[in-house]
């Protein structure tokens, strides 16, 4: 089986189920109707079903078929899935979710970060920093700066647990800056903040990085109030 037959296959499978195409408790078509519908064969379609059982999206059961499972199910810290809900926009009460949880480790993480940060990784936020200055004046791919610096500090918080989820808290993060940069004014609005945290770091000054990391968040909560119904609206109607 051709993992690209494989890839395209869930990718597609998994934007249909996300954008609603089924609802939650609903059973999708049978494996020859979705094979002939892609142009490809059943047991392609047999091994994408099983991956997204595995990511929590369906169940499969010999009385109820191929069914689709409620999103508190799915396994959102995996990147795939967030990005195929985001792809079709998310509900508002993920993204407030969302906020809580920025709001629940990223702290956590920046007061680890200077604590524990090595000499490197203090250099690495800086080095993120300053491309996320050249991303700002530039107006080019600031999003994925944004992400980047972020993870430097997740990773330099030295916590198994968190260092493991930094693969999906990027993909989180991206949602929520993809939201909060619909602000013109936001991304140099809030540069001065991300290089209070990276001084923060280098400085070991606990405190003033946990401050400025929890204004960074309630910015992005007030940027996202103003401008998500219009980033919502535009993604639905491209």
């Amino acid at each position: 089986m051709s993992s690209s037959f494989h890839a395209s296959t869930v990718d597609w499978l998994g934007c249909w189920i996300a954008a609603g195409q089924v609802k939650p408790g609903e059973t999708i078509k049978v494996e020859a109707d979705l094979g002939e519908q892609l142009g490809v064969s059943r047991t392609v379609i047999r091994e994408a079903i099983k991956t997204l059982v595995a990511k929590g999206m369906l169940e499969v059961g010999p009385k109820v078929g191929t069914r689709v499972l409620p999103v508190r199910r799915w396994n959102l810290f995996d990147p795939q899935v967030v990005g195929w809900l985001s792809r079709s926009g998310l509900p508002e009460n993920f993204v407030d979710d969302l906020l809580d949880l920025r709001r629940t480790i990223e702290p956590m993480a920046v007061r680890w970060a200077c604590e524990r940060a090595t000499v490197d990784q203090v250099q690495a936020v800086r080095q993120a920093y300053n491309a996320l200055e050249r991303a700002v004046d530039s107006g080019i791919d600031y999003n994925r700066a944004d992400q980047f610096f972020h993870e430097c500090i997740l990773a330099a918080s030295h916590n198994q647990f968190i260092e493991q989820m930094v693969p999906a808290l990027g993909a989180l993060l991206a949602v929520s800056f993809e939201v909060s940069a619909a602000d013109p004014d936001e991304l140099r609005r809030t540069l001065p903040i991300h290089k209070d945290m990276a001084d923060a770091i280098a400085a070991r000054d606990a405190a003033r990085g946990v401050w400025a990391c929890m204004t960074l968040i309630d910015n992005a909560d007030l940027a996202i109030k103003r401008f998500y119904p219009q980033v919502m609206a535009d993604k639905k109607a491209s």
